[in-house]
Formats: C-alpha cells, sequence, structure tokens
C-alpha cells in the first residue's frame, strides 16, 4: 500500500510539474508578446546570432516549442531565412537545460515548500481575481505556474526519497547505460517534455536512487526523445516544417552519439577537472555541455545544411498557383486569363473561409471548379482558420506580383483596363476575408456564450450569411453579362437586406433596455464588419466577371447606409 501510494505520490508531481510549465509558457509567451516576436525577426540574420537568441529565448520562455513554432511561422512567411531558424533551434536546445540549473541551485537547496504555497496562493488568487488576457492576468499565471512546478518537484523528490528506501539502489547498477538511455528516451516521448524527464531524473539521484552516470544517460535519452515531438510534428507539415524537423533530428541524433561515447571523459572532465562535485550540478553541466559541443559542431555547418535541406526537402504540396506560370507574361493576353482564373479562386477561397468562420461549409458560390478546390487549405476535412487566412494572404501577394510584373510591360488600352480591374478585385477578396477575420473572435464567443441571447445572435449572424452565399448560387447559370450584373445587383442588394434586418433586431433590444452599451458596440460591429465582408466580396466579383463599362455602373450603385 505504502508503495501504490509512493507511485501515485511521483505521478502527481509529475503532472503538477507539468501543468505548472504549461501555465508558465502560457504567462510568458502572453508577456513577452510582440516584443519577442520582433527581438527574434530581427536579430537573428547570422547562424551565431540565432543560436544565442535561441538558447535566450528558450531559456526565458522555458519552452523550445514555443520558440519552434515562432521560427516555423516566420520562416514559411520568409520573415527569417532557413540558416537563422536552424541557427535557433540548435540554440533553443542550450537554453532548455537552464530549466535543470534553477532546480538544481533553489529547488533541491531550499524549503521548496515554503517557496511554493505563497506563490500558488498569490498567483492563484490573481488568476481569479484580474481580466483575462491582461498583463496581471499574465503575472499571475507566471507566478501560480511557477508554484505549481516548485510544488511538483517537491512531490517528486519526496516520492523518490520514500521509494528508494524500498529497494537497493546497487541493484541497477548491473544494468548497461543504454538501458538508461532508453528510458530516457521513451519517457519524454511519452510525457513531451524533456524538461520533466530530467526534474525526476534530478529527484532520483538527489535520493540516490541513481548513479551519476546512468542519470547522464537518461538526460542524453531526454535529448532523443525531443526528436519523437519533432518527426510527429512534421509529418503532414509544409515542406519549410520539414526542414527544420529534420536539422533537429539531425543535430540531436549526432550531438547525443557523441555525448554517449564519450560520456565517461565528459563527467570525469566535470568531475574532476572542472571540479563539480555536487551530482546535482554535475548532471546539468553535463546536459549543457554535450548540447554546446553539438552547437559549436554544427555552427559552421549551417549554410550548407540548410542549402542541403532546400534540396532535399522540396515544396511537394499543391501549388499556390495553379494557372500563372513565370512565362505569361510574355503574352499579355493569356497572363490577363491566367490572372483572372487565380482571381476567381481566390475570391472562392474568401467566401468559403467566411462561411467557415461561421461554421456554415462551403457549399456555395460562384466558381464551379473543384479541380481547383482540390489541395487548398480552406476545403479540407478540417479548417485551420489561421492557417487557410494566410494562405489567402500568401495567394494574394503571388498573384499580385504577377499582375504587377505584367503591368510593367507594354500594354494594349483594352488590356491594360482590364489589368486595372483586376487589381481591385484581388484587394476586395482579401478585405472580405479581412473583415470576417477581424470579427471571428467575437462570432466564436458569441457562439460559445451560456447567455441565451448572446448564443441566439450567432444562430441569427450565421443564417444570415447562409441566405447571402445560397444567392451567390444564382451566379453560375449563366455567363451572359446583362444577367451577371442583374444578378450581381440582387446579390447585393441581399447582403444590405440582411444587414439591415440584423441592425433593427439589435435597435429592438436596444430600444427595450435589453443590452449594455458593451453588447451594443460588439453586435453593431459585427454586423456591419459582415456586412463589409458581403459587399467586398461583390465589388470582387463584378471587377472580375464583368466588362469596365458595367464594373463601373456596378460601382455606382448607391451603397448601404
Amino acid at each position: 500500500m505504502g508503495e501504490d501510494l509512493d507511485l501515485w505520490r511521483l505521478a502527481a508531481g509529475l503532472g503538477l510539474f507539468l501543468f505548472g510549465m504549461h501555465q508558465l509558457e502560457r504567462a510568458l509567451t502572453q508577456l513577452a508578446g510582440r516584443s519577442f516576436k520582433k527581438f527574434l525577426s530581427e536579430y537573428t540574420a547570422k547562424p551565431l546570432r540565432g543560436a544565442i537568441a535561441g538558447a535566450l529565448s528558450t531559456a526565458a520562455l522555458q519552452s523550445s516549442s514555443v520558440v519552434s513554432l515562432i521560427v516555423l511561422a516566420f520562416v514559411g512567411t520568409g520573415i527569417i531565412s532557413l540558416a537563422s531558424a536552424l541557427g535557433i533551434v540548435f540554440g533553443s536546445n542550450l537554453g532548455t537545460t537552464m530549466t535543470g540549473w534553477i532546480v538544481a541551485t533553489i529547488g533541491f537547496k531550499l524549503d521548496i515548500e515554503a517557496l511554493a504555497l505563497p506563490l500558488v496562493t498569490i498567483g492563484g488568487l490573481g488568476v481569479v481575481w484580474s481580466t483575462a488576457e491582461t498583463r496581471r492576468a499574465g503575472i499571475s499565471h507566471f507566478v501560480v505556474g511557477l508554484g505549481l512546478m516548485l510544488m511538483g518537484l517537491e512531490f517528486m523528490k519526496s516520492g523518490a526519497l520514500v521509494a528508494t528506501a524500498m529497494f537497493d539502489p546497487t541493484a541497477l547498477a548491473g544494468y548497461p547505460l543504454i538501458i538508461f538511455l532508453l528510458s530516457g528516451l521513451l519517457l519524454t516521448a511519452v510525457i513531451q517534455s524533456s524538461s520533466a524527464t530530467i526534474m525526476i531524473t534530478l529527484s532520483a539521484l538527489y535520493a540516490g536512487a541513481i548513479p551519476l552516470e546512468s542519470a547522464a544517460a537518461i538526460a542524453i535519452g531526454a535529448d532523443l526523445g525531443t526528436t519523437v515531438t519533432a518527426l510527429l510534428g512534421s509529418l503532414a507539415g509544409s515542406a519549410a516544417k520539414k526542414r527544420v524537423a529534420a536539422a533537429v533530428v539531425l543535430f540531436n541524433v549526432v550531438a547525443d552519439t557523441l555525448a554517449f561515447v564519450s560520456l565517461a571523459p565528459l563527467l570525469k572532465l566535470i568531475t574532476s577537472i572542472i571540479g563539480i562535485s555536487d551530482p546535482l550540478f554535475a548532471l546539468v553541466a553535463f546536459h549543457s555541455l554535450f548540447n554546446l559541443i553539438g552547437i559549436v559542431l554544427f555552427l559552421p555547418a549551417i549554410p550548407w545544411l540548410s542549402q542541403w535541406l532546400e534540396r532535399r526537402f522540396r515544396q511537394d504540396d499543391t501549388p499556390l498557383l495553379r494557372h500563372i506560370t513565370p512565362s505569361d507574361t510574355a503574352v499579355a493576353e493569356a497572363a490577363l486569363e491566367n490572372i483572372t482564373r487565380e482571381t476567381l479562386r481566390l475570391i472562392d477561397q474568401a467566401a468559403a473561409l467566411n462561411q467557415a468562420a461561421l461554421h456554415l461549409p462551403p457549399d456555395h458560390t460562384f466558381y464551379d471548379s473543384e479541380e481547383d478546390r482540390k489541395g487548398v487549405c480552406v476545403f479540407s476535412s478540417e479548417v485551420d482558420y489561421d492557417r487557410c487566412y494566410a494562405e489567402i494572404k500568401q495567394l494574394e501577394g503571388e498573384i499580385l506580383r504577377h499582375a504587377l510584373a505584367l503591368q510593367g510591360r507594354p500594354l494594349e488600352a483594352d488590356e491594360s483596363e482590364r489589368l486595372s480591374q483586376l487589381i481591385p478585385s484581388i484587394r476586395n477578396a482579401v478585405q472580405a476575408a479581412k473583415s470576417m477575420k477581424d470579427v471571428s473572435a467575437d462570432l466564436e464567443l458569441f457562439r460559445g456564450s451560456v447567455n441565451d441571447r448572446f448564443n441566439a445572435y450567432f444562430g441569427q449572424f450565421r443564417e444570415a450569411a447562409r441566405e447571402f452565399y445560397e444567392a451567390l448560387d444564382s451566379l453560375r447559370r449563366s455567363d451572359i453579362p446583362a444577367v451577371r450584373f442583374e444578378t450581381l445587383v440582387e446579390i447585393k442588394n441581399t447582403s444590405e437586406s440582411v444587414h439591415n434586418r440584423m441592425r433593427h433586431r439589435i435597435y429592438e433590444e436596444v430600444a427595450r433596455g435589453e443590452l449594455s452599451e458593451v453588447e451594443i458596440s460588439t453586435l453593431l460591429n459585427v454586423n456591419r464588419e459582415l456586412l463589409v465582408a458581403s459587399q467586398s466580396l461583390v465589388s470582387a466579383l463584378a471587377d472580375a466577371l464583368l466588362n469596365m463599362d458595367t464594373a463601373r455602373d456596378f460601382a455606382s450603385l448607391p451603397a448601404a447606409r
């Protein structure tokens, strides 16, 4: 019974530690915000600076996963190069060892409970009494996260001490070091945290349950275990994600293999030559040292490695552009036709994303080409809203780049006019998606609200949008310009009547005194942005589908008031 309780204490300690790390990560990400991202984007031009930035950022945020996610996003958008990204992720390996140093210095030298309980008390009350997403809430999450991590460490430490009393630690001496390495790898792969594995190892080492050599082997295994997370995360990822994941795996495998082969000499260097006799400090020093050796070995090779990775992992996803080719500008007529087709694809994706924001299937559109929808984010079974919006923005940039290149060439008057129509159409399509994105958080708030009135408003906005997107279907029934014009006028009127109907409903509730000032403002803003989204979509369609004169007539129609 005592052994069972001891195992539960160890498990509870691990759970508290991981939850505390999650709270700490969330708080630091919120508190760092834009300044942290700006730091990563501006001070990582060279691999060495990238490695230093990666180490410092990970040590500050206590999470290499957060740093890696931001780095992947920056690589995907071209804010930083792959070479700079590799420097950051290699440096983040060294940054993760900071947790071990802090715990070895504080966690096993002070009365953890005396420190943890006030932190949990102050932080917990701060979380309850703070408004969500404010700086005060972020600081409170940080404090309570730190307290829970220390409390979890105390549980693991005491659990390890009691468990050690139940068996003879010398029984482990017969096992080869590779067993301890595999244990560290499997444990890290399961709990998805090398820091937690190191904390468990430090607790066991402190209790005398394992010797220093075995603990060092577990630390190597923990480093290898992080590659499992990188591999899993990159399986369905973009080429950029696969490049970074492959670099992480290669770095860890090489550094950890060297560490395991040189385990005895490295420990002798730390304990005998450097003179670190305390086994806890010796372990974290060993962990830091072999990661530092890996960085020193890989930094000079980063330019070559990044080039090799770019050749090895090419963008094998469905191409962003389906119709435009680099040679298009040689024949203006063909280029205009292909830019038109890409613009229609862009409008179709913006319409689909706006339907997704309201949890509507992308069934209603003016567009018929199923082939052009294959492999597109917004038409996948599970829509990642932010990723799909980023893809639409990227498609906009690609089309505009080709349109502006064509604009710089000699064109006939009618060709120049057509191009001047398509450019606003492209911008209006993305404006439609942006307007919906601006209120997507409010819509989700309405959808999940326990307030029945606000929950009902989500349903009303959803049905109003469905009415508008169903009207788009009628555009597919004719290619005659005059009929298209009349259809677009009807769709425009539909969007205005839907907007006015929702506005009158809100005004009626205002008149009855059933809404607060904030609720009134939020509802009116959402309704207005939904109108802007639909009207921008209609304007984009008018410029893409009508000729210059007809489009000009359409634009002169009075707008909704």
